[in-house]
Order: structure tokens, then C-alpha cells, then sequence
């Protein structure tokens, strides 16, 4: 067989998994290892086309019954031609298990490796992570020892000799520690934080606060959203009074450059721009965009209808209410569904997603306020498509993908939460009319 990687290993399913199954686990590795949401990732892009190469096999049915047949013919070869196993297999029999959580039986594996090739530096490195998780700090200290004493360039080995000297208490040594390791790899995001929370605790705050810094700043290059957000907090804890002016004169700047680049990440490609759009925020963040998005709707929604009925005195006080009805109303569905169907994320992410599915429809209104007068029933019938198809991927998205709910609720969900704010929009623009 010209392949050799197991894609069932690579999809972290079993050899009998189900068609579901594998779905579930693709979508889930897919949005763990995603392009948009690892940028500059070398890594990451080399798993994710990987994870779609397998996925590609799996989830076609012959496909799969061809890969099944090679792959059983090539592990029984193999099986004649490795009666002994090498240093390579105990590696990644420990990798494997590693990744089962398995953390002793991990060590047990590299170890093995250890014995068969004295310098496999790769192995010394998994056996010292897996003896950090386990709190074996000596242990760790030893492997990192003796993968310097192969090569004094490799920065893991400074960075988990710096985390283990930090656990049993030598700060200043684990600060020698980081800084070899960031000499050696420019990038080491981790290195630079754990350094400032040492020279934090040193109450050394100037080095702190630059450290956390690079940090923050590397981590969002690196896509790492969750650390960038704890690095951000680890920051304000240290200077508080400083963070609370810079929030007062930078709050309003950081608004607008988070609308305006989330709109430009996911506008034209909702399904796959508005994960990544909603990820970079944090949860106040989102809401403030998702908030503004429906403000910005409401607005070309008023200076729509004022122009294509512009014969008709409607009082704007009153259209200001009923556009307001889209964004409420569907904001209190997309809890009730959400909860319902048991998906992740709270209500920032509702607010966020109804916020940006709105904007199409907004956008499709103002513009309908030019091109109504003028009679271009073609234009008018295309632009109406886009809007209403825009606003529907945009919502579908954000159950996939924001909630992490299946496809299968997904498509029942969207058009039922339209359906219902729609019919309320609908009996209230009405009654307008008529009492107007």
C-alpha cells in the first residue's frame, strides 16, 4: 500500500467505528487543528490535511472497504517482517498512550525506546513531559539533563527544566531556564509566559509585564485564543490601574477594529470564517460586536424602509422598535434551542451569532432602498437571495460550529428560529401599516 498511516488512528476512532462516528470526530479534530484557527501553524496544517486526507477514505464506503483490506494485508506483512520491535515502535506505542491519558504506561514505552537508542532525544523529551503531568520533578530534571548533554539547543529541554526548578521553588533558576530556551527558539510563546509569572512572583513587574506581553502577542499569532485571554488577565492583575486608563481611551478603538475585522473574516464566508471570527474575541468582546452588528442592521433597516416608502409618514420611533424585534426575539429562541439541544457556549455566542447573521438582511435593506424606486424587479429577486441565504449559512455556522450541535438539529433548528422571529416581525410591521 502507497500510504502508510492508519486513518483510523489519525481520526482517533476505532476500526469499526460507524459513518456517524467518524463525522463526529472529523468535525471535532477539524475545529481543533483548523487552518483559520491555527494561523502560521506548520504543524497544525500538516495534521488538518491529514485528518481530511483520512476522513476522505473513511467516509466513503468503498474507499473504505479497499483501505480496510490493504491495511490488513500490510499490518499481517509487517507483523512477519518486525518480529522485534525497534526504539520507533515503543515510541509511538507511548505517544499512543500518552494520548489515552496513560501517562505511566507512556513512560514505560519511551523508556523501552531509551534502552534500544540512547539518543533519541525525541523520546527523552515525551518521557519528560508525561513525568511533569505525573509531578516527578527529579525525574524530569534528569531527561532534560541528558538531552542537553546531546544537544544544548533544543529549547524544550531548557523550558521543562525551567518548569520543574520552578516547582520546587528555584525561581531564579527557572528564569535562567526560559531564557535559554527562548534564545534557542525566537517563538517559544510558553517560555516568555512562564518566565513573566516567575519574574511576577520575584514582584519584579517591569521584565513581568514585557514577558506577558510577547506572550499575548505570539499566542494570538499562533491562534492559541484561550492563552491569549489568560495571558490578557494574567497583564491587567499586575497593573490594574494602568489597564483601567488604557480601557478608557482604547476601548472605543478596540471596538471598531474588532466589528470591522470580524465582518471582513466572516461576511463572505460564513461557514468557514465565522468560527475563527468569533474565537479571536473574548466573551465581552463578542457580545459588544454582536450588540453593534444589531444596532448597525437596525440602522440601514430604518433608512431602508424610509426609502422605499418614502411617500409613507411612518413615525421612527416606532420602525426603531420593530427592527429591534429580529435581534431580541431571536436572541431569546437561540437560548431556548441552545440549551434544548445541550450545546457549548453561553450567551455571548448567542448574541454574537444573531448579530452576525443579521447584518446580510440589514445590508440587503438599505441597499433594496436604492434599487426599489428604480423598478429592477431582477436585481431586486438576486438581492433578496443573497441576503436571506447569507443570514441563513451564517446561523448554520454558528449551530455547527459555535454551538457544536450536529448538522441534523442544525438544519431543523435555523429555519424554525427565522420561521418564529419572522411571523413576530411580520404581525408587527402589519399592524404598523394599519395603524398608520
Amino acid at each position: 500500500m502507497a500510504k502508510t498511516e492508519d486513518y483510523y488512528f489519525i481520526l482517533q476512532v476505532s476500526s469499526d467505528a460507524s459513518i456517524q462516528d467518524i463525522k463526529a470526530s472529523f468535525r471535532r479534530l477539524a475545529r481543533q487543528y483548523h487552518p483559520d484557527l491555527n494561523p502560521n501553524d506548520l504543524v497544525a496544517a500538516e495534521k488538518f490535511k491529514l485528518i481530511s486526507q483520512a476522513y476522505n477514505v473513511l467516509s466513503d464506503t468503498t474507499k473504505r472497504r479497499r483501505y480496510d483490506r490493504e491495511r490488513a494485508f500490510t499490518n499481517q506483512t509487517s507483523r512477519i517482517k518486525n518480529s522485534a520491535s525497534t526504539s520507533q515502535d515503543y515510541y509511538f506505542k507511548g505517544v499512543q498512550k500518552s494520548q489515552q491519558r496513560e501517562y505511566q504506561r507512556a513512560i514505560d514505552y519511551y523508556t523501552k525506546a531509551i534502552e534500544l537508542d540512547t539518543n533519541f532525544v525525541e523520546a527523552y523529551l515525551k518521557r519528560c513531559e508525561m513525568r511533569y503531568k505525573l509531578g516527578d520533578n527529579q525525574g524530569v530534571l534528569e531527561d532534560c539533563s541528558r538531552v542537553l548533554e546531546i544537544d544544548m539547543t533544543v529549547g524544550k529541554a531548557h523550558y521543562y527544566q525551567g518548569r520543574a526548578r520552578y516547582r520546587l521553588g528555584y525561581t531564579q533558576s527557572a528564569i535562567a531556564s526560559y531564557t535559554q530556551a527562548i534564545y534557542h527558539e525566537k517563538s517559544y510563546a510558553q517560555a516568555y509566559y512562564y518566565r513573566g509569572i516567575a519574574y511576577r512572583d520575584l514582584k519584579d513587574s517591569i521584565p513581568a509585564v514585557e514577558d506577558l506581553h510577547t506572550a499575548a502577542e505570539l499566542f494570538r499569532l499562533q491562534g492559541n485564543h484561550s492563552a491569549y485571554r489568560l495571558t490578557k488577565k494574567n497583564i491587567q492583575a499586575l497593573n490594574p490601574k494602568n489597564w483601567q486608563i488604557n480601557d478608557l481611551f482604547g476601548w472605543s478603538g478596540n471596538l471598531l477594529s474588532n466589528v470591522l475585522t470580524s465582518l471582513v473574516i466572516y461576511l463572505f464566508n460564513p461557514g468557514g470564517g465565522l468560527l475563527p471570527a468569533f474565537a479571536r474575541l473574548e466573551k465581552q468582546q463578542a457580545m459588544e460586536v454582536g450588540i453593534i452588528y444589531a444596532a448597525l442592521t437596525n440602522l440601514f433597516f430604518l433608512n431602508g424602509i424610509y426609502m422605499i416608502w418614502a411617500e409613507t409618514n411612518f413615525p421612527w420611533l416606532e420602525l426603531l422598535l420593530l427592527g429591534s424585534i429580529p435581534f431580541f426575539s431571536l436572541i431569546i429562541i437561540a437560548n431556548l434551542m441552545r440549551n434544548f439541544c445541550r450545546g457549548s457556549g453561553g450567551i455571548e455566542g448567542d448574541i454574537f451569532i444573531v448579530g452576525a447573521a443579521l447584518i446580510p438582511l440589514g445590508l440587503m435593506t438599505l441597499i433594496l432602498g436604492f434599487i426599489v424606486p428604480l423598478s429592477l424587479n431582477l436585481l431586486i429577486i438576486i438581492l433578496l437571495i443573497y441576503g436571506f441565504c447569507y443570514s441563513i449559512l451564517t446561523f448554520y455556522a454558528g449551530c455547527t460550529q459555535i454551538w457544536n450541535i450536529s448538522e441534523a438539529k442544525a438544519a431543523l433548528i435555523v429555519p424554525s428560529m427565522l420561521i418564529i422571529s419572522g411571523s413576530l416581525v411580520y404581525f408587527a410591521f402589519t399592524t404598523l401599516v394599519r395603524a398608520t
